[in-house]
């Protein structure tokens, strides 16, 4: 420590020269203040805090003489904690230590700053005879390349004999905790470096659990797991910025840190942890108030990042600093709202913010300067991150589990639910197969014109009734996911005209025209579902004829090949009443009418809806053009595949069909649906066998003398259904080297499972019940 006696007070002259004169002479004669002194000893680390006296520089702008000068003596305080903690201040400060190493065999020694955002900080000698003199500079505002030592740290080699004494002038934007300690040469590297690794096995769980859930994300498509990614992914960015790693390995230019980043990363996390509990705790569905609350918060963050251009970083820190708090606060609240009702997985959300909140409280309250901890803030702030990161992960499983058990629910459900449709619908079929099927046959005989208007009455409220089966099996296979496409040859022109010539007598009853227009490019043969495309357009061109008063039905089709794949374009235009704007939103809703209380007709609700998801299911689209009181057009694309290399089913026509005088084998239990499919064959001009069940079928195809040309079989019949029967008939030919005869399904299931399983049992055709003529014609064309 330096000595001598007090310089005089006063001076004749206020120039620079004397200034310097004064100077001069007060650190030549004059006795500097004493300072307080670390007796550095041979082992360990020596914490320099408690000895350090501080002066505060509020100007920023004096020189170590005039702060040394005996003037400025009562100015300087001494420090009386452990540790030297300022809170959020920019004041630059000055400190003030005597390092004593005459009783250490160590006299090079190396003093340690480990807070890596000090912006500037100036490192003096004070020697006897010429008073301060610069050692080092260094500080997250210079360059890293001019630190001596390659660590995120401040490290400053000293030799140290005698008592030394030493000034720091240090400069921080936003925080000012500042750990100052002395090791013997390069004994720091230790203890720097296991710190360094329990730092980066944090960083290391972070990253392993932010790609693990990504990979969750990407899997799943559930945006909770992209949030909570982009929230842990930058916390731990922020993290790695307050440690100084940020700035050592990945600063781009050498201008020195920007602290502002710090507190962008900070909102960003705010922010899509806000967007987390939003999506994880499912607020929206929760309470519309609550999820505005977060979207005021988000905004917040965003107003918070504008201020960084506008305020000092202290005092934005100050700011900054309660809104973290209050979110925390929030988002413990939330999470113990959603618990409350009913979601399960918001206790490990509870818990794993809980214990990020009180990581996070004790490192800003040490940050601020309010308390004082027994180790490093960040330690707090990593701890809480950590755990909350494991919980988390915990909550998430719990949550992937959640949503595989009710996708499972909902799986069982939609089967039970179309087991249950199937079932009506097979009961419902097997009575409708006898009136539509007996009034098909009836239509075929002399009747009076009264006769006949009561007929078609009964065959168009059949009608009806099957169009209402087929929606309602149509979505319960839809729900299921066991809706399927089946590919077939079609000529488009007989398509358009068949599916008008259906609905040509309703129009005629409400004296509308019903017009085909057909574009030349059109192809006249398409690859397509053809089923599912006849399906579309009756439920669009029934639309159209239910609230039709007067005018016209255009069916117009046309081709679109501006996209990468082709389409074919159906338009679906009537003079109608019209659809409102706003009903439009939501007419492709399930269970939705535009209003059910008009006069012109009910429904279920399903049709369209229907029709959006069959368009959506080609890979096609259904939009609609409306206005009240000026008509409607519904345009319905999609895709199709052209005939070239498709082998094309010859169909033979009705009449040669009719012609040929066939023998048919009808395996049949049921004594109404004998009636009927009798009935029809007969009036074709066919010759029918009668059996009454599976076993029956296959002693009448094993005969010697068996000369029929085709089997209709039902599928449930009692002792052998048709399944088995087929398979024992397929048996019987292959082994007696008999050529297959074709067997066609009679059922009532209309679901795809039904059909493949006739399929697989070796029928070569499917008949839903009820039948009519026909189909039954077309059936027996196609495989006789």
């Amino acid at each position: 420590m330096t000595s001598g006696k007090t310089a005089p007070t006063r001076l004749l002259s206020n120039t620079g020269w004397s200034r310097l004169v004064y100077l001069c002479l007060l650190f030549v004669l004059a006795v500097p203040l004493e300072a307080a002194q670390t007796n550095l000893q041979n082992d360990g680390v020596h914490n320099i805090a408690p000895n350090i006296e501080i002066y505060e520089d509020p100007s920023g702008r004096r020189s170590p003489f005039e702060i040394l000068s005996p003037e400025e003596a009562d100015q300087w305080y001494r420090n009386d904690q452990d540790a030297l903690n300022r809170g959020y201040d920019n004041t630059v400060v000055w400190l003030r230590f005597t390092l004593d190493a005459s009783r250490s065999i160590h006299k090079q020694w190396d003093l340690v700053l480990a807070n890596p955002l000090l912006d500037y900080i100036d490192l003096y000698q004070i020697f006897d005879d010429s008073g301060p003199r610069l050692l080092y500079r260094s500080g997250m505002a210079r360059p890293f390349d001019n630190r001596l030592e390659d660590h995120r740290f401040f490290i400053f080699p000293l030799e140290v004999y005698g008592s030394t004494t030493y000034l720091m002038r240090i400069e921080a934007q936003a925080t000012s905790i500042i750990p100052v300690h002395a090791y013997p040469e390069n004994e720091f590297w230790s203890p720097l470096l296991k710190a360094d690794i329990l730092n980066w096995l944090y960083f290391g769980v972070i990253l392993a659990m932010a790609t693990y859930n990504l990979f969750l994300f990407v899997t799943v498509r559930d945006t909770s797991y992209l949030f909570y990614v982009l929230f842990i992914s930058t916390f731990g960015l922020l993290q790695l910025s307050l440690d100084g790693y940020f700035y050592q390995y990945l600063w781009w230019n050498d201008r020195g840190f920007d602290y502002r980043i710090n507190f962008w990363l900070a909102a960003l996390a705010v922010i899509f942890a806000a967007l987390f509990i939003l999506r994880f705790l499912s607020l929206r569905q929760l309470s519309g108030r609550i999820a505005r609350v977060m979207g005021a918060v988000i905004v917040v963050q965003l107003i918070y990042v504008g201020l960084t251009f506008q305020l000092e970083m202290d005092t934005f820190a100050r700011l900054f600093a309660p809104n973290l708090i209050l979110f925390m606060l929030l988002a413990i609240a939330l999470a113990i709202y959603s618990w409350r009702r009913g979601i399960y997985a918001a206790k490990y959300f509870c818990l794993a913010w809980t214990l990020f909140g009180i990581g996070n409280l004790l490192f800003l309250g040490a940050r601020s300067g309010w308390i004082t901890l027994p180790f490093p803030p960040m330690f707090a702030s990593k701890l809480g991150s950590f755990l909350e990161t494991m919980l988390l992960s915990f909550a998430l499983a719990h949550r992937i589990r959640s949503l595989r058990d009710e996708r499972e629910r909902e799986r069982m459900r939609a089967e039970a639910q179309s087991q249950f449709l199937a079932q009506i619908s097979h009961e419902i079929r097997t009575p409708l197969n006898g009136v539509l099927g007996m009034t098909d046959v009836l239509a075929r005989t002399p009747l009076t014109d009264e006769q006949k208007t009561y007929v078609d009455t009964i065959q168009g409220s059949g009608a009806s009734l099957l169009t209402l089966i087929n929606d309602i099996l149509d979505f319960s296979k839809i729900e299921a996911g066991k809706m399927e496409l089946h590919r077939e040859k079609v000529t488009l022109p007989i398509l358009a005209r068949q599916q008008l010539q259906l609905f040509r007598s309703q129009a005629e009853e409400k004296q509308l025209t019903l017009d085909l227009d057909i574009a030349a490019a059109v192809p006249e043969d398409v690859i397509i579902d053809v089923q599912r495309l006849r399906q579309i357009l009756a439920n669009l061109i029934s639309n159209a004829i239910k609230f039709t008063d007067s005018g016209s039905i255009t069916l117009s089709l046309a081709l679109d090949t501006s996209g990468p794949r082709p389409q074919l374009v159906f338009r679906v235009r009537d003079t109608g009443i019209g659809i409102p704007l706003k009903a439009q939103e939501n007419l492709f809703s399930l269970y939705h009418q535009v209003d059910p209380r008009r006069q012109f007709g009910s429904g279920t609700g399903l049709g369209l809806a229907i029709c959006q998801q069959l368009v959506t299911l080609m890979g096609g689209s259904i939009e609609v053009r409306s206005e009240p009181d000026r008509g409607s057009e519904f345009t319905v694309r999609v895709p199709f595949d052209p005939v070239s290399g498709h082998t094309p089913i010859e169909v033979k026509s009705m009449t040669e069909a009719a012609r040929t005088g066939l023998k048919v084998l009808v395996a049949e239990d049921n004594m109404v649906n004998q009636r009927v499919i009798e009935g029809l064959l007969s009036k074709l001009g066919h010759e029918v066998t009668l059996v009454r069940n599976g076993n029956e079928a296959v002693t009448e195809r094993c005969k010697s003398d068996f000369d029929c040309d085709l089997v209709l079989m039902d599928c449930e019949m009692p002792d052998v259904d048709g399944y088995k029967a087929t398979r024992f008939i397929r048996e019987y030919e292959q082994s007696q080297g008999k050529p297959a005869i074709p067997i066609v399904a009679l059922t009532a299931h209309a679901l795809e499972d039904v059909r493949n399983r006739c399929l697989s049992a070796g029928m070569d055709d499917f008949l839903t019940k009820p039948i009519n003529t026909r189909l039954l014609t077309r059936v027996l064309a196609r495989l006789v």
